[in-house]
């Protein structure tokens, strides 16, 4: 009786340590989180979310681009001033609406438009790397079209072509500025070397206040405007002050330092009378 029990009681826990092994094992391949059914949802969800990946991102890709196109289209063109600075940047027979269908906005179209003409490099090969469905950044697109530049070079280039459109953009609200306010013109005009072209002159300002400023100071201290242009407006531009000590060593920094304060008093003084200070602090609160 005593060795029936035993065995009785064997064969009891024999079979439900078995019963739970068979349950863990079942529990792991049909309940178990990541391992059976939760396998197949996950690859699902993975497949799913990969699959909504590449339908978001094709228009998301596409939607802003259609919308930059029409967008940089349309700014561009509805800009005479800009349209006639950047024109002969264009490729020959290219119109300013197809050349700049693609581009995310207005500045990288500019841009490219720069570097096609500095580094030689043809305009719709750039504007293919910069505008497909995976767009290159403006540096990563001249080293697959200039691989025989360094980096360093790739980087100045690019760091010049930004800065180009820059000021092409500035150069366009500059002239536009001045064609809609005749009493400005004339006042700017006045204060150029005879037979100077005012556009010309104008171009490559940061703004009107700042073109003012360097008439008066090249009146005042009778440096000649071009250079100081050069200096303050150029490829690589230096604040007035060292400017002048550049052109006019004899100065005190004291007495550059007085000149220049009279010289944007003038400035403000035009600006006002010709109703433009409002307008020019305005747009100096904006930059």
């Amino acid at each position: 009786m005593k060795q029936w029990f035993i065995l009785f009681t064997l064969s009891t826990w024999i079979f439900a340590t078995g019963a739970s092994l068979l349950a863990q094992k079942g529990q792991g391949r049909m309940g178990a989180p990541g391992i059976g059914v939760n396998l197949p949802q996950g690859s699902g969800k993975a497949k799913a979310g990969s699959e909504a990946a590449v339908e978001t991102r094709s228009p998301r890709a596409a939607g802003p681009v259609v919308a930059a196109n029409v967008d940089v289209s349309s700014r561009v063109a509805a800009n005479p001033a800009l349209s006639t600075v950047i024109q002969p940047l264009l490729p020959p027979g290219a119109t300013i609406a197809a050349a700049a269908a693609g581009f995310r906005t207005q500045g990288q179209f500019i841009a490219a438009l720069h570097v096609s003409r500095n580094l030689g490099i043809p305009f719709e090969q750039l504007k293919s790397e910069l505008t497909e469905n995976h767009p290159d950044s403006l540096g990563q697109a001249i080293h697959q079209l200039r691989p025989d530049l360094s980096r360093n070079t790739v980087r100045s280039e690019v760091r010049q072509a930004r800065h180009q459109a820059e000021q092409d953009v500035d150069t366009a609200q500059l002239e536009s500025k001045l064609s809609s306010n005749a009493a400005l013109a004339a006042k700017a005009q006045s204060l150029l070397p005879a037979g100077t072209d005012l556009q010309a002159a104008a171009a490559g300002f940061e703004n009107i206040r700042e073109f003012l400023v360097a008439e008066h100071l090249a009146r005042d201290l009778n440096i000649p405007f071009a250079q100081l242009k050069a200096q303050v407006a150029g490829t690589n531009p230096v604040p007035f002050k060292q400017a002048i000590t550049t052109l006019r060593p004899d100065l005190s920094s004291a007495t550059i330092k007085a000149d220049l304060k009279t010289a944007r008093q003038e400035a403000k003084a035009d600006l006002e009378a010709a109703g433009e200070i409002g307008a020019e602090q305005k747009e100096a609160g904006e930059r």
